[in-house]
């Protein structure tokens, strides 16, 4: 063990974060997203998580109602179907990979069950009102026959169960974590593969790790999806890019404190869509 080896495991060595305590989050969300030289749709809303470990790399996961800051008045109907539909996921029993991100969503019948359910007593009048939602249905049927993935592709559940370097006589206080994908927003269906590094400080009171994120690959025909489905209204070619940076805040006992992660996905500078995660600690 080199010189700088001895002084990382000095500054990092009492460092072994784990989901071990019981845990509420604020979970603020902001984004952002133009549409050509139309009107921005800006939205932020806030959720309660609580975070409950169980045994061994088991944590359940109890999330509220979505409270709503700032929308616009006319999305509120689409907003109040999406509400609907992520009743379905507000108990979530997962199991953790060695890295800290989720390996397996356990519960999976349960929200099935719970998707069914909300289906027959809450979406049925919408259906009989409007034929239109039989389509926004059928959508999330397939969606919920894959919810278990859907949720490891979800960016706000990455960003929450983050990788972890390993801690201990082998932590690196730089390093690169293995490729991970998202869905995207502007290219609905499809997955955005990125890869992230990571540089860790020991602050005065508390640790800090420091990400960013960079596009790796997608799947689909970007250039292809694009011109049948946005080309015509934006009038200018393709020009895709991803920006991922976020920071980490862990207290003295290794219990993730705070994060503020930010996520611009953009076409062109025409249409882009800029998102801010900010999780906090509050009990």
């Amino acid at each position: 063990m080199n010189q700088n080896d001895v002084q990382e495991f000095l500054d990092f060595g009492a460092f072994k974060y784990a989901w071990y305590r019981n845990g509420r989050y604020s979970v603020n969300v902001k984004s952002y997203l133009t549409l050509g030289n139309g009107k921005a749709n800006e939205t932020e809303t806030e959720e309660i998580w609580e975070i409950v470990p169980g045994e061994y790399r088991h944590v359940e996961i109890f999330i509220s109602d979505k409270k709503y800051i700032h929308f616009d008045s006319q999305m509120k109907p689409f907003y109040e179907i999406i509400d609907q539909v992520n009743s379905a996921t507000s108990h979530l029993s997962v199991f953790l990979e060695e890295d800290k991100t989720i390996e397996i969503v356990e519960n999976e019948n349960e929200i099935t069950e719970k998707w069914e359910e909300i289906k027959r007593k809450e979406l049925r009048f919408l259906q009989l009102v409007k034929d239109s939602y039989n389509e926004i249905i059928s959508i999330y049927d397939k969606e919920f026959e894959r919810i278990g993935e859907n949720i490891k592709a979800n960016l706000l559940y990455q960003i929450i169960f983050y990788p972890f370097p390993e801690t201990g006589l082998n932590f690196k206080k730089e390093g690169e974590f293995k490729d991970r994908a998202f869905l995207s927003t502007l290219f609905p269906g499809e997955k955005i593969i990125y890869g992230s590094d990571y540089q860790f400080l020991n602050d005065k009171d508390h640790y800090r790790m420091n990400v960013k994120g960079k596009v790796k690959s997608h799947t689909g025909d970007f250039e292809e999806i694009y011109a049948s489905k946005y080309q015509k209204a934006l009038d200018i070619p393709l020009d895709y890019d991803l920006m991922m940076e976020g920071e980490y805040h862990y207290n003295h006992d290794s219990v993730l404190s705070e994060v503020i992660f930010h996520v611009k996905e953009k076409l062109n500078d025409k249409m882009l869509y800029v998102c801010r995660y900010h999780i906090q600690l509050i009990q």
